[in-house]
C-alpha cells in the first residue's frame, strides 16, 4: 500500500512537472525545443518527450538517471536508508552551500562560490519544499518510459560524477532506442561547473544538424 502511495505521489508530480514544461512552451510561442534534462530533471523531461513528441526535436539527458534508488534489478543508485540520511543532512543545512562538495566539488575550495551556491538554494527553494522533492525523487523510476522515447537522444555523464554514478548514465543509454552516449572527464555533477567546454562542443555537434 505504501510503495503504491509513493508511485502515485511521483506519477503526479512527474505529470504537474511535465505539464508545466508544456506551459511554458505555449507561453513562450515554441514550437519545437531540444529538452535538456540534468539530474532531478531528468525524469520529467523523459515524461513529456515521451507524451508529447511533437514538441520536443532533441532530448538531452545530463547527469540523470532512471531511478531514485537502489534495487536487486537496479544497483546503480543509493539505497533507500542511504538516501534518507543524505536528505536529512542536506534539508537540515539548507540556507548554507551544502551538497556543494559532492554537486560542484570542483567549486568547494572557492568562498565565492560557496557564497553564491548557498544564496542559490535559499532562492530555489524552503527546506519543506526540497523535503517534498528530494522525496518524490527517492521514489522515481521512469525506466518503463525510456523505450518509448522516440526522438533523438544524448546523454552525457562526467566520468567521476561524485552525486551520480556513470553506471547510471551508461543504463538509462541503454534503454532509449538509439541515444547516444558520452562519457566527459571530471568529477562535477552539475554541467555549469568546472570544464564546460566539452559539454557544449557535444551539444553543438548533436544540435547542429537542426533546421531553423
Amino acid at each position: 500500500m505504501g510503495e503504491k502511495f509513493s508511485s502515485n505521489i511521483l506519477n503526479e508530480a512527474m505529470r504537474v512537472t511535465a505539464e508545466d514544461i508544456g506551459t511554458v512552451l505555449r507561453a513562450a510561442g515554441s514550437r519545437r525545443v531540444v529538452l535538456f534534462g540534468a539530474s532531478e530533471c531528468g525524469p520529467a523531461c523523459i515524461k513529456f518527450a515521451v507524451d508529447d513528441p511533437s514538441r520536443v526535436a532533441r532530448l538531452i539527458l545530463f547527469g540523470a538517471l532512471a531511478k531514485g534508488c537502489w534495487s536487486e534489478d537496479y544497483p546503480h543508485a543509493l539505497r533507500a536508508s542511504q538516501y534518507d540520511a543524505w536528505s536529512k543532512h542536506l534539508i537540515a543545512q539548507w540556507g548554507g552551500p551544502v551538497g556543494i562538495e559532492a554537486f560542484a566539488p570542483s567549486l568547494a575550495g572557492d568562498q565565492q562560490a560557496r557564497a553564491w551556491w548557498a544564496g542559490l538554494l535559499r532562492a530555489a527553494s524552503s527546506p519543506g519544499g526540497i523535503s517534498a522533492v528530494l522525496e518524490a525523487f527517492r521514489d522515481a523510476d521512469v525506466r518503463h518510459l525510456l523505450p518509448q522515447i522516440a526522438v533523438p537522444t544524448l546523454v552525457l555523464h562526467r566520468r567521476d560524477d561524485k552525486a551520480v554514478r556513470i553506471a547510471a548514465g551508461r543504463d538509462l543509454a541503454s534503454r532509449i532506442r538509439d541515444a547516444q552516449f558520452v562519457e566527459l572527464d571530471g568529477n562535477d555533477h552539475w554541467f555549469f561547473a568546472g570544464d564546460q567546454q566539452p559539454v557544449l562542443e557535444v551539444i553543438r555537434r548533436f544540435t547542429e544538424t537542426l533546421k531553423p
